[in-house]
């Protein structure tokens, strides 16, 4: 009887902790969450949180003069090589309490919103672009500076890039 009994509790103490560990891992991973990759992330970036990372508009997180600014900065520099010519070249990044970004992610959509495979050259190329732009501010929520996602979209018609927003 006691060894039946202590096969039970080892039981249900095995499954109470699979089950903490499947809860933690579902409270904690969130969609489009973007982990570190060694093959494209720079190693010198890196994030504050130690938990997770909110969107832009969760904390606040801006660049000085808005995306007026961003677009002056990029406008000149940015070009539609290696891109298909019709769609919307999403790129979506981290920006950590520092105001640093890193962790470039980019796709793209064509006008019908099917996924189109971004090149990594040209993928890496956007990312350096937005990389030198200095003048993010980082979110906040009660005082302290998080690390939060942002995204910039390119609007690429006919094999040129019409709009930054």
């Amino acid at each position: 009887m006691k060894s039946k009994l202590n096969i039970w509790l080892l039981v249900s103490f095995l499954v109470a902790g699979i089950l903490t560990l499947w809860l933690y891992k579902k409270f904690t991973n969130h969609v489009g969450d973007i982990t570190y990759n060694s093959a494209i992330d720079s190693p010198g970036f890196n994030v504050c949180g130690e938990f997770r990372t909110l969107q832009y508009y969760q904390t606040g997180t801006y660049y000085q003069g808005g995306k007026k600014a961003i677009k002056k900065q990029l406008w000149s520099k940015v070009s539609a090589d290696g891109l298909p010519p019709n769609g919307l070249l999403t790129v979506r990044f981290v920006v950590n309490c520092h105001g640093e970004t890193g962790l470039f992610r980019a796709n793209m959509t064509d006008p019908h919103v099917k996924r189109i495979e971004v090149p990594q050259e040209t993928s890496k190329h956007f990312g350096d672009l937005i990389s030198e732009l200095k003048g993010w501010v980082p979110g906040k929520i009660q005082g302290k500076p998080l690390d939060s996602y942002i995204q910039i979209v390119f609007k690429v018609e006919n094999g040129i890039i019409t709009d930054i927003f």
